[in-house]
């Protein structure tokens, strides 16, 4: 089968109860906007989640990882405090930059280079998100290439029914503040939608020579929709979609000591005064959509994308790095107190710029038929992507005197890294549904056929010209079958269960011939129960993954040297429980007016633990001997969420709470020895559980206007919320934000 082939078959990852949903929009006289989950969770042999609008508007959040704690089994390690960068994980896979997670923005993958060079630098702006679904199970094994945890889709603001307005203003402590408009239409056969969207802030830290910590995100979307008239024998629409976002952020890697964030946790050492984060992000796809033929659809979309990202940042003090100071700041006193600015000394400074490159074409078939008792679904989908990172990171140096940076080398361009990472990938599902009364059965596999290029030009040669230049290539050709088995009791209730393969691509390879890292493989279990009704749903789900061959990565953002490298650690098992419940009773108080109380718990237990014995390279997981029973890392074994209510047609307030439990952040199976005075970092390998307390409330004046305000923090918690990427870090402190809403 030629290219050409392929190209035009391309994959995507709709499911096909997404062409349903469009389907009965079309009874209606509209188009709308295709989603995986929506409100069809109950139809999906496997654990998921949708969170849309009417929730978030609820909950006023700015910071995407308070929302997303409110689904079980997915796990958050907060960094800034705004959630412009969040660090997820799904069923126990790897925090770090989100990398071992499928993440989506309107079905199409959103990192900037999902199989190059997978950490999520840039990540969707919250405020300008209208839904977003969480996929885990043997379901989203459509929905790669990361098919061990699972798959995020955030969905954009979709072309509204009619002529529609929305606008948003607030503000609030530090500065913070957003602007928000979108304006759409359906007109005859051409649709709209255009949005712009500002989120900023001062920042909560504190130089001391007073200078900004915050940051400036903007974004422009835009939606054109061509369509036929609904009454044509084959309905179908065109979509083209345009993204630019852009961000400055005064921000850092570098955290505190212990006893530095004991006497103040929203300090900011003096070295990292010049640490900056530059970045911009387009992205541009068509996509077609025949919505219904004889129960036959199809999807299919081309996309670009292209990110630049420069995050600029000290790197060593007085020839120390970083982690060397935090172990032991006693003991390199001169060192420390460069970083503190209270001493002169040399800083080598880096400037870490890369651009990324994503693009690729794929599509979904679906075709729907009855034969009697039986009803059918078969689904197949395929894509061809490309990708590439071109990194270059230059090493300068400044001199600390007087608490001042001042430029004293400016380097050149790719002394420090000099490297084009590329991949190339073409991937493949099939699925077949078939429901008989109440049992629905659902086997599929997923098929990944991937190219990784790894070429490193050395920090000397700047121009590219491959006087040093090394070459590595790593092939793989992976297989990753999977069933989801569904039985209902009645319309409202079922239980299910699945098993399928799962996989992580191993990242760039070696400069070697017989040691390239191997793809992070495992079996995946769960079994599950869901009571979908109209005021109450629970859902219930136990997992287990498998690990054949779990992989470590050693970057600065994970508390390492930032080589890149994957290390083969080797088996593993993450097991555990979700528990979601939401419901809304109501009090009758008269025959106009109803009180609601609105209630969400989302509950994970998770256990997760090396089962060899091996050596490790670096990373997050340290260096030096992990044993077979060793917890692994960063894996919270209790996470709760609460939130309870009160609305009526008028207002709607709330409170949140957010429970993280002591966590580890080195494997080991001892005693767990949490930060105090008379221990050393090095010493240190467990986080203090915390409990984060937020209050919101809406006011609607009218049908047009509605007044709200978000009090993060409630009681000003100065918990240590993370240790990485270097240093302990804190919560946003308590603050409140205040706004207006005009929905036209």
């Amino acid at each position: 089968m030629n290219r050409l082939f392929w190209l035009v078959l391309c994959f995507i990852y709709h499911h096909v109860n997404a062409q349903n949903d469009a389907l009965d929009s079309l009874k209606q006289g509209k188009f709308d906007e295709i989603t995986i989950v929506g409100f069809k969770s109950k139809t999906i042999p496997g654990s998921c989640k949708y969170l849309d609008m009417k929730q978030f508007a609820r909950f006023n959040q700015t910071n995407i990882n308070n929302i997303l704690r409110l689904v079980p089994g997915i796990s958050i390690r907060d960094e800034e405090g705004f959630g412009l960068r969040p660090n997820i994980g799904l069923r126990g896979t790897s925090l770090n930059r989100s990398a071992k997670i499928t993440l989506m923005e309107d079905g199409i993958l959103i990192a900037p280079a999902p199989y190059s060079d997978p950490s999520a630098y840039y990540f969707p702006t919250f405020t300008r998100i209208h839904a977003l679904e969480v996929l885990k199970g043997s379901s989203q094994i459509k929905y790669g290439p990361y098919t061990i945890g699972g798959a995020v889709n955030l969905l954009s603001t979709p072309i509204p029914d009619s002529f529609k307005g929305f606008a948003q203003l607030s503000y609030g402590n530090f500065n913070t503040n957003q602007q928000r408009l979108w304006i759409g239409d359906q007109r005859n056969n051409l649709d709209y939608v255009f949005e712009v969207n500002r989120f900023a802030s001062g920042g909560f830290k504190q130089l001391e020579n007073g200078s900004s910590t915050g940051f400036d995100r903007r974004d422009f979307m835009g939606k054109l929709r061509w369509h036929t008239d609904v009454s044509a024998k084959v309905p179908q629409e065109i979509t083209l979609k345009i993204l630019h976002s852009e961000e400055l952020s005064n921000e850092t890697y570098l955290g505190l000591t212990y006893e530095d964030y004991k006497k103040n946790p929203l300090h900011r050492y003096a070295g990292t005064q010049k640490d900056l984060l530059d970045m911009n992000h387009q992205h541009i796809s068509l996509t077609h959509n025949i919505m219904s033929f004889n129960g036959f659809t199809l999807n299919t979309a081309v996309y670009a994308t292209k990110t630049f990202r420069d995050w600029s940042r000290s790197s060593t003090f007085g020839e120390r790095t970083i982690a060397e100071i935090l172990n032991a700041p006693e003991s390199l006193q001169n060192a420390y107190n460069i970083m503190r600015g209270t001493a002169s000394g040399n800083i080598e400074y880096q400037s870490a710029a890369r651009i990324f490159q994503s693009k690729g074409i794929q599509t979904n078939a679906a075709y729907i038929f009855q034969k009697k008792a039986f009803s059918h679904k078969i689904q197949i989908g395929i894509r061809y992507h490309t990708d590439q990172s071109d990194r270059y990171a230059t090493r300068s140096q400044y001199f600390m005197t007087n608490g001042t940076m001042i430029l004293s080398n400016a380097g050149i361009k790719g002394n420090q890294e000099n490297q084009l990472r590329s991949a190339g990938s073409m991937a493949a599902f099939a699925s077949y549904d078939i429901r008989y009364k109440n049992l629905k059965i659902s086997p599929g596999i997923r098929h990944e056929k991937i190219q990784f290029t790894f070429n490193n030009y050395g920090n000397t040669d700047n121009a590219r010209q491959g006087t040093a230049l090394k070459t590595a290539i790593n092939k793989m050709n992976i297989w990753l079958p999977g069933i989801g088995v569904q039985y209902d009791f009645g319309k409202t209730m079922n239980i299910f269960g699945g098993l399928h393969r799962g996989f992580s691509p191993p990242g760039m390879p070696l400069f070697t011939t017989d040691a390239q890292a191997k793809p992070e493989i495992s079996v995946n279990y769960e079994l599950g129960y869901k009571l979908e009704q109209e005021d109450l749903q629970i859902q219930v789900t136990a997992f287990l993954n498998n690990y054949r061959n779990i992989l470590g990565t050693d970057n600065v953002s994970g508390g390492g040297a930032g080589t890149g490298e994957v290390f083969n650690a080797g088996k593993a098992d993450i097991k555990g429980v979700e528990i979601s419940v939401s419901s809304r009773p109501a009090f009758k108080v008269s025959d106009k007016e109803n009180f609601y109380f609105p209630v969400m718990i989302a509950y994970t237990y998770t256990s997760a633990t090396f089962q060899e014995t091996f050596i490790n390279g670096g990373g997050d997981w340290g260096n030096g001997r992990i044993f077979k029973g060793d917890h692994i890392p960063f894996i919270t074994p209790h996470l709760l969420s609460l939130s309870a209510g009160v609305e009526n047609n008028r207002f709607e307030a709330g409170l949140t709470g957010r429970y993280t439990g002591l966590t580890r952040i080195k494997p080991g199976q001892g005693n767990m020895v949490l930060p105090a005075k008379e221990t050393g970092l090095v010493d240190i390998n467990t986080l203090d559980d915390f409990l984060i307390l937020d209050v919101s409330a809406n006011y609607h004046i009218n049908k047009v206007f509605t007044v709200f305000t978000l009090i993060n923090n409630l009681t000003n918690s100065k918990a240590k919320v993370a240790s990485l990427p270097q240093g302990y870090r804190p919560n946003i402190p308590l603050s409140i934000l205040a706004g207006i809403k005009i929905d036209l």
